[in-house]
């Protein structure tokens, strides 16, 4: 072989032979009688060997010519299958879809819906990897990502969930025993139940918003965790004040277990997404998966207590 093979010439070749003539190849491809014959003459050049006889009324394949057409047309055919495979899954959604979340999001609201979607796109499947752990998407090579705080990454695109809320909680009887703070200040004199992102430093600097003005307060307190379950437990049990999302503790804010304090000091809300990476193509089970889980998924968010 004296050159690199062009694929093309060699789809050009099958035509011809199919035809039985350089002129029935030219109008199945729509293409100039000239330009077939140049790319087969070409073909021909790059294996150094001559695969067609041609005369004034037919065309012949040599023997190289028929081994090699053998072979290449089972190979187009295969190509070409390949094609209307990826065909397909561009109007489909179908294969493989993984999905990451932090354990509380995941098994309390996105799991759910994860159900749904796999009810009602049978065709896909869904790895669903439930992390506190800050998961690389492109390195682990996950699809969807549902995320809460700022998105520093800017290859990432969001779609934008909801707002959350992030309240101060505390159990009736820890207030009882220990005093309900009137200021921010007053959390200095408080155990305070910290949370710590797996593999993260504890949050011991607590943002809190009052109109317009934004106020850190330094926080200390016994208990550290990288779980707001367990800090949520914590609190009910009355080892603290807590700052937990309000979508994970509702049933205890209703029932009385636990009540908000300095609730004119709200921590600034939190926003959620459904993010993936960004780039010109998006899967269709990435798209789907988005279109259908990002309403709902806001439905259930920003559904009142009770």
């Amino acid at each position: 072989m004296t050159g690199q093979l062009d694929l093309n010439a060699v789809m050009v070749l099958v035509r011809v032979v199919e035809a039985g003539s350089f002129r029935g190849a030219a109008a199945r491809l729509g293409m100039p009688k000239s330009t077939v014959s140049r790319r087969v003459s070409e073909l021909e050049a790059s294996l150094g060997t001559q695969l067609l006889q041609r005369t004034t009324r037919k065309l012949a394949l040599t023997d190289a010519g028929a081994a090699f057409v053998e072979r290449a047309e089972s190979a187009i055919a295969m190509l070409e299958a390949a094609q209307l495979a990826v065909s397909e899954l561009q109007r489909e959604p179908r294969g493989r879809l993984r999905v990451t979340a932090t354990p509380q999001m995941g098994q309390l609201f996105l799991a759910p819906l994860v159900v749904d979607f796999l009810e009602a796109y049978p065709a896909v499947q869904v790895s669903l990897h439930l992390t506190d752990r800050h998961v690389d998407l492109l390195a682990e090579r996950f699809d969807v990502a549902l995320r809460a705080g700022p998105l520093p990454d800017s290859s990432l695109v969001a779609h934008r969930v909801t707002a959350g809320g992030v309240s101060l909680v505390a159990s009736p009887s820890y207030l009882a025993a220990r005093g309900t703070p009137r200021d921010p200040t007053d959390l200095a004199g408080h155990d305070c139940l910290v949370f710590a992102s797996a593999g993260g430093q504890p949050r011991r600097v607590w943002t809190l918003g009052h109109g317009k003005q934004v106020r850190e307060v330094a926080v200390s307190g016994r208990l550290v965790a990288d779980d707001w379950q367990v800090l949520l437990q914590a609190a009910v049990r009355g080892l603290g004040i807590a700052r937990v999302p309000d979508v994970l503790m509702r049933d205890e804010l209703r029932r009385g277990d636990l009540v908000s304090v300095l609730h004119e000091f709200s921590p600034p809300a939190t926003p959620l997404n459904l993010v993936h990476l960004g780039g010109r193509y998006v899967t269709p089970r990435t798209r789907a998966f988005i279109d259908f889980v990002r309403p709902r998924l806001a439905n259930v968010l920003d559904a009142p207590a009770g």
